[in-house]
C-alpha cells in the first residue's frame, strides 16, 4: 500500500492525459464488444464495453512504460490502473453518447486530417499497416474511432464556448504565481571533486599559484567532468545543494575567484564561476496569453467534471462483478461464501 499511495496522484494524472492513445490504437474493439462470446466488464445505458476492449486499453497504457517501473508497481497497483482505465472508458462513452444527443458532427476533413497525424507517427505506410493489424484494426474502424473522438472533444470545447477570461484574472494569476514564470539564477561551473578536504586544499594551492583549473581538474579531480576540465555547464542554482549555492554567491562576480573546498555529503568540492545570469521573471505581456489558455483549460477540465458527474446520475451503469473491490469481512465474523 506504500507504493500506491506513493503513486496515486501520478496515475490519477496519467491516466486522464494518456488517454487519448488507448482512444486512437485500442478503439477498434472496444465498438466490437456487444459481440456474442466476449466477456462484458461494464455496460453503458445498454452499451457493453468487452474485458477484450479493457485489456486492450489497460495494456496500451502500461506500453508507455520501463520494465524497471512496472516492476516497482505492486498488484494493488496495476489493479487500480486497471480500474481507472475502465472508469475512462465509461466516462468516454457516456460523453459519447451525449454527443450523439446533442447531433455533433464531424467532417470528413477533420477526420482525415486526423488519421494524417497519425500515420505520420510511423516511419513507413506498412508499419502503419502493421501496427493496425496487432491492433486489430481497419481503416474503416480507426476511421470511426476518430470520428468518435473528435464528436467529444467538440463537445468539450462547446463546454467553455460562452467563457471569455477576464485580463483581470489573467493579471491575477500571474501576480499569485509569478515563480512559474521565474527563471532561476544559472551559473556556468567548473568543478573539482576529492574525497578529502586535503587532497582538495593541494589542488587549491595549485590554482592560487598560477595553474589552470582545466589542467588541474584533468589530473587529480575525481568526477566525471574531470576530462572536461571540470567544465559542468550552465546548472540552475535551484540544483546546487544549499552551501554551495551560499558559496557561489560571494564569488560570483569575480571569474578569477575559486570555492574553498565545500563539504557535499561524503565529498568535498571546488568550484569556479565562469558566467552567471540573475533570477528573471517573464513580463505579463509575454506569458498573458499562456496563463489565458491554462486557466480556459482549468475550467473546461470542471465543465467537463460536472457534466460528467450529470450524466452519471441519469445513466445506468453496471461494472462486472469480477471487477468489484472484495467486501471486507467484519472482524471476529468467519467469511461465507455468496455475494449479497
Amino acid at each position: 500500500m506504500r507504493k500506491l499511495r506513493k503513486n496515486l496522484d501520478i496515475i490519477l494524472i496519467i491516466v486522464v492525459v494518456a488517454f487519448a492513445v488507448t482512444i486512437y490504437y485500442g478503439y477498434g474493439s472496444y465498438r466490437r464488444s456487444g459481440r456474442a462470446g466476449q466477456a462484458i466488464a461494464a455496460t453503458v445505458n445498454n452499451t457493453a464495453i468487452s474485458f477484450y476492449a479493457l485489456d486492450q486499453a489497460f495494456r496500451n497504457f502500461l506500453s508507455q512504460y520501463d520494465s524497471k517501473t512496472l516492476s516497482s508497481w505492486d498488484e494493488k497497483t496495476f489493479d487500480l490502473i486497471r480500474r481507472l482505465v475502465l472508469e475512462n472508458l465509461i466516462n468516454n462513452e457516456l460523453l459519447y453518447q451525449e454527443a450523439q444527443a446533442r447531433r455533433i458532427r464531424v467532417s470528413s476533413r477533420d477526420i482525415e486530417a486526423e488519421i494524417e497525424k497519425i500515420r505520420a507517427q510511423f516511419p513507413s505506410e506498412s508499419e502503419f499497416r502493421r501496427y493496425l493489424e496487432y491492433q486489430g484494426l481497419t481503416i474503416s474502424a480507426l476511421r470511426e474511432s476518430v470520428r468518435r473522438e473528435l464528436m467529444i472533444q467538440k463537445l468539450i470545447e462547446s463546454l467553455v464556448a460562452d467563457l471569455p477570461i477576464p485580463d483581470a484574472e489573467v493579471a491575477k494569476y500571474y501576480e499569485e504565481h509569478r515563480d512559474l514564470f521565474t527563471t532561476p539564477a544559472q551559473y556556468h561551473l567548473l568543478r573539482m571533486t576529492f574525497l578529502t578536504k586535503e587532497d582538495a586544499e593541494k589542488a587549491l594551492r595549485r590554482l592560487y599559484l598560477g595553474e589552470d583549473f582545466a589542467k588541474v581538474a584533468r589530473e587529480v579531480s575525481l568526477d566525471e567532468a574531470a576530462q572536461k576540465g571540470g567544465d559542468i555547464g550552465w546548472v540552475s542554482e535551484t540544483s546546487l545543494p544549499q552551501e554551495v549555492r551560499e558559496t557561489l554567491e560571494k564569488i560570483k562576480e569575480d571569474p578569477r575567484n575559486v570555492t574553498p573546498p565545500i563539504q557535499v555529503e561524503s565529498t568535498y568540492v571546488v568550484y569556479r564561476v565562469l558566467e552567471w545570469k540573475p533570477r528573471e521573471t517573464k513580463p505579463f505581456e509575454e506569458v498573458k496569453d499562456t496563463i489565458r489558455q491554462y486557466l480556459l483549460a482549468e475550467q473546461r477540465r470542471v465543465r467537463t467534471d460536472h457534466l460528467l458527474a450529470e450524466l452519471r446520475k441519469k445513466s445506468t451503469i453496471t461494472i462486472s462483478e469480477a471487477l468489484q473491490p472484495p467486501t471486507p469481512t467484519p472482524s471476529g465474523t468467519a467469511s461465507e461464501g455468496g455475494t449479497e
